[in-house]
């Protein structure tokens, strides 16, 4: 090291410098799709356990996911259902992805990867799986903690 440059960071840091740089990146694909982050979270889920969901899971996973509570999930399934992504179905509390959702999640899913995936170009493939199965391995060792 030389006397000019910077101490390495710690993993707190570099991991969250890192994190707000890479969100930034996945917020402007968002918003190049029209979208935002809670909508993005909505299709992931049902994209990835639906495409139809009891409204208590939906509401439970995107509170676990993001901190969203009951009454804002709610507000967003109000909020989308018209546009014809997701049908609604409050007589039967259930929440479901449609074709048209399916197809325009596809869309913005393909767009955010671009422009993220663009972060790691220079990067030994081997490399960044490492560090994913290390920020795996971290992340549920630190969900244990809190658990504990």
């Amino acid at each position: 090291m030389t006397q000019n440059s910077a101490p390495r960071p710690s993993l707190g840091r570099a991991l969250g410098e890192t994190a707000h740089r890479i969100k930034k990146l996945h917020d402007r694909a968002l918003a190049d799709q029209h979208t935002d982050f809670p909508t993005w979270m909505l299709f992931t889920l049902l994209s990835e356990r639906g495409p139809a969901l009891p409204l208590t899971v939906v509401t439970a996973e995107l509170d676990q996911r993001m901190d969203l509570p009951r009454p804002q999930v709610i507000s967003l399934l109000e909020r989308i259902a018209p546009t014809g992504d997701i049908v609604f179905d409050t007589a039967a509390a259930t929440v479901e992805l449609t074709a048209e959702g399916a197809a325009h999640f596809k869309q913005m899913y393909t767009h955010a990867r671009q422009l993220t995936d663009a972060a790691l170009a220079d990067i030994d493939p081997a490399l960044a799986e490492a560090a994913i199965t290390m920020l795996l391995r971290a992340g549920e060792r630190a969900s244990a903690l809190l658990d504990a």
